[in-house]
């Protein structure tokens, strides 16, 4: 299992960019994590990409999060950006 914490970015289809902090975790074939957002709505599902600090990116499908809660849960699609 790969494992990935630390600063990201975000970026929205209109080019729109988050700093964020992630911790994702690879599993055979799947990856997955958390992001911690401030002042960001994230509700309902939006495809973003990923970008780590080194440039690598990968696809992610943001999910929900808990009422007043700053993390919101993150699906990678495609090979983990970090393995």
């Amino acid at each position: 299992m790969s494992r990935y914490r630390g600063p990201a970015t975000l970026i929205g289809s209109d080019g729109a960019e988050i700093e964020v902090y992630v911790d994702l975790r690879a599993k055979q074939r799947e990856w997955s994590g958390t992001a911690t957002i401030g002042d960001f709505d994230a509700s309902g599902a939006h495809d973003q990409t990923l970008r780590l600090p080194d440039g690598r990116e990968a696809q992610v499908t943001l999910g929900g999060s808990a009422v007043w809660s700053d993390v919101i849960t993150l699906v990678g699609s495609g090979p983990p950006p970090f393995a």
